[in-house]
């Protein structure tokens, strides 16, 4: 398959690479990672890296846009997306090519290189690299890019699917001067106002018995913090790092209205939940939108029975 993706790299001109919405570092660092090793490996090329940048993580890259579309004549790659609907941008064509690692339910692309069991896209990009010694240049800049996917994604190296691989991967992406003081302060680091925001979930989060804790962040709140909806994701861990909370649920609402839910897990999949709900990921990290208080109260009552059953089990 990765004979086939080279192929397909080497006879097209333009090559116009996508991530998923609202990007974390993995989506960010994966798609300006091959991007950029794409750019200083095929110098006569044209590569486009399409999707609406990221404040939060510009400190990885602000290097994307949506002027340019790819047409039937280009090569589209999609990174660390597993569902087509979750593509940031507007994509004309179908996906040519998909590199991912999340469960392969929506095989969108004509080619899909999925790897569930890798911790990170960014590990798959290093992969492709890696392959393909002598055609593939790999610099400090990409190196650094993909290292902040791979923490990113494996949350400093603390997940499951961080294999002895994962580490590999990273000590040879280190050889290439990645400074790696630097990218794990800016992987965690936060400003004063996120800094409330934290005050506000560990104030206000609900955690019943069953070790569920839900937290709902309105719009007024992020507003009164001066906050841009999509700057958040620090929150995200928080509430694991409570010894009796074993899954969360983080809803957000939207300027829209309706709610960005991130489903967190310490050990109980809870990636069967966000598909019911129309969403996927992970099997302990995923994510879907909810429209309304309804559906709110719908999906705090569907992981909580499936929290009860496992317990009961």
């Amino acid at each position: 398959m990765i004979s086939e993706i080279m192929t397909l790299i080497k006879t097209h001109q333009r090559i116009f690479i996508y991530r998923h919405v609202n990007p974390d570092p993995d989506a960010i660092g994966s798609q300006v990672g091959l991007a950029r090793m794409l750019q200083i490996s095929f110098p006569e090329k044209q590569i486009f890296s399409v999707g609406s940048p990221s404040s939060s993580l510009a400190w990885i890259s602000d290097e994307m846009g949506l002027e340019k579309l790819p047409t039937v004549d280009d090569l589209v790659i999609v990174v660390d997306c597993a569902n087509r609907g979750r593509i940031d941008g507007p994509l004309p064509v179908e996906p040519t090519i998909k590199i991912d690692h999340h469960p392969n339910l929506d095989p969108y692309a004509k080619i899909n290189w999925v790897k569930e069991e890798t911790s990170s896209c960014a590990e798959l990009i290093y992969e492709l690299y890696q392959t393909n010694p002598g055609m593939l240049k790999l610099n400090m800049k990409i190196a650094s890019a993909l290292y902040a996917g791979i923490i990113g994604d494996t949350v400093n190296f603390s997940t499951g699917d961080t294999t002895s691989e994962t580490f590999q991967v990273a000590a040879d992406l280190r050889r290439f001067g990645v400074d790696v003081s630097q990218i794990s302060h800016e992987a965690t680091a936060i400003d004063f106002q996120i800094s409330k925001l934290f005050g506000f979930v560990m104030t206000n989060m609900e955690v019943n018995d069953h070790g569920l804790g839900c937290i709902l962040i309105p719009q007024r709140v992020l507003k009164g913090l001066n906050i841009a909806w999509g700057d958040e994701d620090a929150i995200i861990p928080l509430p694991g790092q409570l010894i009796d909370v074993k899954m969360w649920l983080i809803f957000i609402e939207s300027p829209t209205g309706n709610y960005r839910v991130h489903l967190r897990s310490k050990t109980i999949p809870i990636d069967g939940v966000a598909r019911k709900f129309s969403g996927g990921g992970h099997p302990l990290a995923s994510g879907t939108y909810v429209d309304d208080l309804q559906d709110v109260e719908a999906l705090i009552k569907a992981t909580d029975k499936l929290l009860d059953t496992q317990k009961s089990a």
